[in-house]
């Protein structure tokens, strides 16, 4: 798993593959069992990128998915 130490995160449009490594998250897998409850609400790609709206949505579901599984251990 990749780990980083940012301490921000540009907000800009990303491809899939770009977002996953970005949030550091280990494989598809995982972004897709976050985000597939929300499709709805995130929308659809354009093209192969994810809008800036559609990246903020995402990224405070990994978030809030990160701070759940960490109260669980």
């Amino acid at each position: 798993m990749k780990t980083s130490n940012k301490d921000f995160f540009y907000i800009k449009a990303y491809l899939k593959k770009q977002l996953i490594e970005e949030l550091g998250l280990s494989s598809r897998y995982e972004f897709d069992k976050i985000t597939k409850p929300y499709a709805e609400k995130i929308g659809k790609r354009i093209g192969h990128y994810y809008t800036p709206n559609q990246v903020r949505i995402i990224l405070d579901l990994v978030l809030s998915s990160k701070k759940s599984q960490s109260k669980s251990l």
